[in-house]
């Protein structure tokens, strides 16, 4: 999954200003993620990847006792070392998280060089791309970044959202999933469906979710689609 656009140069190292960023959504499933270090934060870091289905090789000469724990149950692999260029190969995304400086630039600069993207934590100089604060709520994300500025920021930021989108948004987003397919069966025409979810998502069914009452959401989506339908039919 390597990047093949343009990467920051390394004189990123001497504070150069990092060009603004295009916000994606990445399929890492399948993929090999390096994570170069053993300490608390690459902790933290592996423990936010495994959820993905990748395979995780972390480097580093030791690990905190959450990480062995993980390596113990096969979940990722250990070269227990130190750092080398040769780490990289066979990587398709690279996580650095080491309190030595020398090994955050050498890393840049080596993963950099092979089109690889890079984060290095705590030093927005030495990324290729930059992790956001998110706020899931079942299918629902919600990304917020300041680019590396001020992850704290961002994370009060998704902690504001967090408390004005309810917890009931995971089953109301379900349940508009689940009537994708009778939609799109029932109304043909692209204008007749676009009608249907303007109004299935105007805020009625999901007040309806946010006290319980989901067979009454799901009553008043059979309306809408009925209406729809046999007005489709008459024109």
């Amino acid at each position: 999954m390597g990047a093949h656009g343009s990467f920051p140069s390394n004189n990123a190292e001497q504070g150069v200003a990092m060009p603004r960023t295009y916000p994606v959504s990445l399929v890492l499933e399948g993929q090999s993620v390096l994570v170069v270090g053993g300490g608390a934060v690459a902790t933290r870091k592996v423990e936010g990847l495994l959820p993905y289905d990748v395979a995780v090789t972390i480097v580093a000469p030791a690990l905190t006792a959450a990480l062995r724990e993980l390596v113990d149950g096969g979940r990722c692999t250990w070269r227990p070392k130190a750092y080398d260029a040769a780490d990289l190969h066979g990587a398709d995304i690279v996580f650095v998280a080491t309190d030595d400086e020398s090994v955050n630039a050498q890393a840049y600069r080596d993963a950099s060089g092979r089109h690889l993207m890079i984060n290095v934590a705590d030093r927005p100089e030495l990324c290729t791309f930059f992790l956001p604060s998110v706020l899931r709520r079942g299918r629902l994300s919600i990304a917020v970044s300041t680019e590396g500025a001020s992850p704290l920021t961002a994370r009060r930021l998704r902690n504001d959202l967090e408390e004005r989108i309810p917890a009931s948004f995971e089953a109301y987003l379900d349940l508009l999933c689940a009537w994708r397919p009778r939609v799109i069966a029932a109304l043909p025409d692209e204008a007749d469906r676009y009608r249907f979810w303007q109004r299935a998502t105007d805020g009625c069914v999901q007040r309806l979710i946010d006290v319980g009452k989901l067979h009454a959401a799901d009553e008043l989506l059979d309306g809408i689609l009925d209406e729809l339908s046999r007005s489709a039919a008459r024109s």
